[in-house]
């Protein structure tokens, strides 16, 4: 998967692609904020499912998508019975999990043998202007240790009883309007929007004074046992 740089309803559609979802597919899409990709999901005719552990983000996943089954709850303990679905996804989601081998787990037992677990996040700090941008800002590590630091994720897959079918990668840009909008994206990291943080910015400058900040997601599509 490659190309122009694409919005995150570009995403949505490339992992429910990827999970095979349509009519009738029982979804649970973990870590589902406020609902986005279900709702996607469920303009397919999927039956779509979703947990968070933010009741404030479940409370719009459940405005957006009456019909859906939104919990409130943690990945690593799915209230959910085994083989209960069809495709899990998890969108920059399993590396937040308090253990990321327990959610996985979680993710394959509620999945029906030779179903599919879409797993879909960040791609590596190289591949990721924001990142790198944020980074320089804060001094956490250096380019080597990021490269070099082996990412929580691929390694629980490696040790999983989950099967990788499929891989791929997806062009997505970031884009912000201006100065303010900007600062207010690294107030909300928790970084002072100094004039020097905006100056650092200048390679990512847009001619019509916004900023874009090109970054791939990858995708792994694994299956269960059959």
């Amino acid at each position: 998967m490659s190309g122009a740089p694409s919005s995150w309803s570009t995403v949505w559609s490339a992992v429910l692609d990827a999970a095979s979802a349509g009519p009738g597919t029982a979804l649970l899409d973990v870590g589902c904020g406020e609902g986005a990709l279900c709702a996607c999901a469920a303009a397919r005719g999927a039956l779509v499912h979703g947990i968070d552990i933010e009741p404030d983000a479940i409370a719009v996943a459940v405005e957006r998508v009456p019909r859906g089954d939104f919990r409130i709850g943690m990945m690593e303990a799915l209230p959910w019975p085994d083989a209960a679905f069809d495709v899990v996804t998890g969108l920059n989601a399993f590396q937040y999990a308090m253990d990321v081998d327990d959610a996985l787990q979680e993710a394959r037992r509620v999945t029906r043998p030779g179903g599919r677990v879409v797993v879909c996040k960040w791609g590596a700090p190289s591949d990721n202007e924001l990142m790198g941008y944020l980074r320089s800002l804060t001094g956490a590590g250096g380019p080597d240790e990021a490269l070099a630091a082996p990412d929580p994720v691929d390694d629980a897959i490696a040790r999983s009883r989950l099967t990788v079918v499929a891989t791929g990668e997806i062009p997505l840009s970031v884009d912000f309007d201006d100065d303010a909008s900007l600062a207010r994206a690294l107030g909300a990291a928790g970084i002072d929007a100094t004039p020097a943080a905006l100056a650092a910015a200048g390679p990512h400058r847009r001619e019509d004074g916004g900023y874009r900040f090109s970054n791939r997601v990858r995708l792994r599509v694994l299956q269960a046992a059959g």
